[in-house]
């Protein structure tokens, strides 16, 4: 798979085209989770878009979408981090806003469902059931999970840990080969 293929594929099962403002940041980086810290101490840091309670609901979604397997999970590879630095800083303000429109109602539906205390199967079946619902209630919750996986999805692959470690990586590509075989690569997909 070629690194476009690798983009068309993120982009499509997230359900939406990448975004000109995300693609521009992810290129551009962003700084990496401090390694001093753990994954959960959280209160140590500081928030740049959402509230220590709604990064914690964020983290525990992106690690649902994206748990710990042979690989690592998003937060593992520092996502929450990257995502709430991005909204703070980098992305447009149109994007901003329009996302914080919907995360409010994404959120409240995470509280209402008590999200955090559901075990892991149960927490995926409720995104499952809320990304496919056609509940006209709960439009705007749907709406920002679908937003929210697209920018877990873009994070972790382009992750410098996933990139390096679990996806091929070249970082001074050679000769380009249009037709070949997965056997040639380990059967493991492209870096970005």
């Amino acid at each position: 798979m070629n690194r476009r293929e690798l983009l068309k594929t993120a982009a499509w099962l997230s359900g939406t085209a990448i975004a000109a403002p995300l693609a521009t940041a992810v290129l551009t980086g962003c700084s990496p989770p401090n390694p001093e810290s753990p994954a959960g101490a959280s209160s140590q840091r500081e928030y740049l878009f959402f509230s220590p309670q709604a990064y914690q609901q964020a983290s525990l979604v992106a690690d649902t979408l994206l748990p710990a397997t042979d690989s690592p999970s998003a937060s593992d590879v520092g996502v929450p981090e990257t995502l709430d630095t991005l909204l703070g800083l980098v992305l447009s303000t149109d994007y901003v806003d329009s996302f914080r429109r919907v995360w409010g109602d994404l959120q409240t539906f995470l509280e209402r469902e008590q999200f955090a205390g559901l075990n892991a199967k149960k927490r995926e079946t409720l995104l499952k059931e809320l990304e496919t619902t056609e509940n006209a209630t709960q439009a705007s919750a749907r709406e920002a999970l679908v937003m929210l996986k697209q920018q877990v999805i873009i994070l972790y692959l382009t992750s410098e840990t996933i990139a390096e470690e679990y996806l091929n990586y070249l970082p001074i590509p050679g000769d380009y080969q249009p037709c070949i075989s997965v056997d040639d690569v380990n059967n493991t997909a492209w870096a970005i």
